[in-house]
Formats: C-alpha cells, structure tokens, sequence
C-alpha cells in the first residue's frame, strides 16, 4: 500500500492531537500569534498562543509521535533582515525554537533557508507555498539550496498532472500538496494577498490589514459558483492518483478551524472519504462555532480599521453573515460530494484548461456546480449587497 503523510494545521488544542493520533499524521504544523518572521495567516485570525503553550503544544504531540513544524513562511520581511538589528532578532528567534525542540520549519525567503541550513541544521526544511514553486527549475533551486520538502504551488498546478509529473522527476527531495482549500484556480491576487498576510502576521506591524483579497475571492465565488469548481482542491477519494506520481506528502488546513472539524478533515483524507459537504472540507471560514483568537482581537487589529474608516460601516455585517472571523449558525451554502462525478478528476486534468489556465468555454466546471453548490437566494441577494457596499465604502475613503 502506498504511504500516505498528512501534515496537518494545528489550534494548539492538546485533545486535538490525541484524536489524530491514529491517522497517518507525521506532523502539525502552526507558529505563535506573531514574531519577527511572520506567516501565511493574518495574526487576527488565529488564537493568541504563548510560548509556554506553545511548548506544551510540542512536548504533547511528541508523545503522541507527532512531529511539529513552526511556520516561517512570510513572503516579504520588509528588509529587516539587512539591519543589525533584524538579523539579530531572526537568530534569537531560531535559537528559541531550538529551545522549545521544533523538529522542522518552513520558510519561502531564500535567505531565511540558508540561513537555516548552514547555521541550524537541525531543522528539517521546508519550502512554503508562498515560493510559489511550479516548475522543474524553481524545485531544483530550492533543493540546491538543501530543502528537504517543498510544497508546490497547489492552487494552480494541482490537477496539471504533465508539471506535476516533471517536477516529481526533476528533484528527489519530498513533495507536498495542499489537499482542502478554495482558492481561485490561478488567482490573479496572490501576490498582493501573500505580502499582506505576511505583514499583517508580523509583530510590530502598527498598520492594521483587512483582508481584501479573501473578501474579493468570496464575492466572486458567491456570484459564479463554477469558480469553487475550478479551484484545485483534491479530494480524499482522489489520493491515489497523486501517489501513483510519486506524490505521498499532503497539507491540510485550516489554522483557525475548530477540533471536531479538523479531526473530521483528518478522518477524511486517512480513510479516502468526503464529507457530504464538500465545504467542510475546503472552505476556511463558516465555521459553526466561535474559534480562539488573540486576546483582544478585535480593538487591537480590526476595530482601530474601522475607527479610522467610518465609511466602511458594513464590514462587521457582511462577516457576521459570512461567517467569517464570526461563527455561522445555520448552513445556507453547501457543495453536494455526493453529486460529484465519480471521474471528475479524470475530466479536469484531460481538459485544456489544465494545462494552459484558459478557461473560457466547455462550461463543465459550470454544469458541475449547478448540481452541486446550493445556496439560499434570500442569503446571496442580502451577501452580494453587503459585498458591494463593502468594496464601495473601501475604495470611497
């Protein structure tokens, strides 16, 4: 049988790592709210973690034979790394993961990662999503630069089997996927999101950052629904596909999840098997309960926005509604797996647009939402109105 890896988002809920415990899990992976480095997620949205929980955390999940990963994976440093004192900082930083007994970390800055190679060893490396590796030349850079794990640009060349296929040959260090999001295919915001995460998860960072991009990609997801379609997430059913390639190594999110639905999205991808609602599995936010986040979230980096920007009224609203950052009580959206077609993999990578991101006319991503992705009228109209007037008021100030 082929060996399947999960590297899997933790909430630093120690319970969390006994349920998992069984499953194939080689690791957990998530960082402190903020530090010098930042990451992939804006500090908001995630719970404020110590650094005594923190080592709790760790010492908990190698009992359970669990390894953990500590997220470095801005994209942008703001060049603090070429002041005296930054890299001072970014030392001081790495030697206290040293002390909390971090097994791996994961970087996407190029300087960060030789850093780390040549003078903490140590670690086992790996390269983010952020570096957005998609071809055989950027996976040979990051291997001479001694990674041992890269994660390759999943939301654009998942189900683009002929690149997959090419770097799998080109490098022999180990490769990772993200299995469960929502992305847009190929998002034409994805640097400009990726820089603002990476400030927006920095400590010192006094400009507050709201997540544009994340409401811009729901909007558009809420008017076309084809668009969650073409979004390239695998599902737990599709796994062997990817090993049959050499691919053993998958990623799963999301950070700020809550327990049971992450043991759920755990539980899927070990035993092959989507949940009814293809959401619960790939969409990052319309969670049904309150998840943890930083103490005092909302004063310290969203409500001083909206101090400052009293045109931007609706904000609050419109992320009650979605469920962002906010519970969601009720389910008005869903994504029906069970109306999936069994070969849906198989259409989707034998498509063009695979291969060339040209989407533009053989309306199959269209004609699988319309079975699939139901959501409440009343609800769409009264979202799609806040959106607007949301954006509206954003770009009015």
């Amino acid at each position: 049988m082929n060996e399947t890896r999960l590297s899997v988002a933790t909430n630093f809920d120690n319970d969390f790592l006994d349920e998992i415990a069984a499953y194939p899990v080689e690791d957990v992976y998530g960082k402190l709210t903020n530090d010098l480095v930042g990451g992939g997620r804006a500090s908001y949205t995630t719970q404020g973690v110590s650094a005594n929980a923190l080592r709790s955390h760790i010492h908990h999940a190698h009992k359970k034979k669990i390894k953990f990963t500590y997220l470095l994976n801005s994209a942008c440093l703001g060049n603090r790394e070429w002041s005296k004192k930054g890299i001072t900082s970014i030392h001081k930083l790495l030697d206290r993961l040293t002390d909390l007994k971090v097994d791996s970390l994961t970087v996407s800055i190029p300087y960060l990662a030789e850093i780390i190679k040549k003078q903490y060893p140590h670690f086992f490396l790996k390269v983010g999503i952020f570096a957005n590796i998609d071809s055989p030349e950027r996976a040979r850079f990051w291997q001479e630069m001694g990674a041992d794990m890269l994660t390759l640009e999943s939301f654009s060349i998942n189900r683009n089997f002929t690149v997959l296929e090419q770097i799998r040959k080109a490098v022999s260090c180990r490769l990772q996927l993200i299995t469960n999001f929502s992305c847009l295919s190929r998002c034409p915001m994805q640097p400009y999101h990726m820089a603002g995460l990476s400030h927006g998860s920095t400590a010192g960072e006094k400009n507050p950052f709201v997540d544009y991009c994340a409401l811009k990609c729901s909007y558009q997801i809420l008017k076309d629904p084809s668009l969650i379609i073409r979004s390239q997430w695998i599902r737990p059913e599709d796994l062997s596909r990817y090993e049959d390639m050499g691919y053993h190594d998958f990623k799963l999110l999301e950070r700020n999840a809550p327990t049971d639905l992450m043991i759920q999205r755990v539980k899927a991808y070990a035993e092959r098997s989507s949940p009814s609602n293809l959401l619960d599995l790939i969409q990052q936010y319309g969670f049904r309960e309150e998840t943890a986040k930083d103490f005092g979230w909302q004063i310290k980096y969203f409500f001083s926005f909206l101090k400052s920007n009293a045109g931007c009224r609706d904000m609050i609203s419109l992320l009650k509604k979605m469920g962002m950052l906010y519970p969601l009580k009720s389910k008005p959206v869903s994504l029906d797996s069970a109306e999936i077609p069994g070969d849906f993999l198989t259409k989707m990578v034998g498509a063009e647009c695979s291969v060339s991101g040209n989407c533009s006319g053989c309306g199959y991503c269209r004609s699988v939402a319309e079975s699939t992705y139901k959501v409440e009228n009343a609800y769409k109209e009264e979202c799609l109105k806040l959106y607007e007037r949301v954006f509206d008021q954003l770009c009015s100030r």
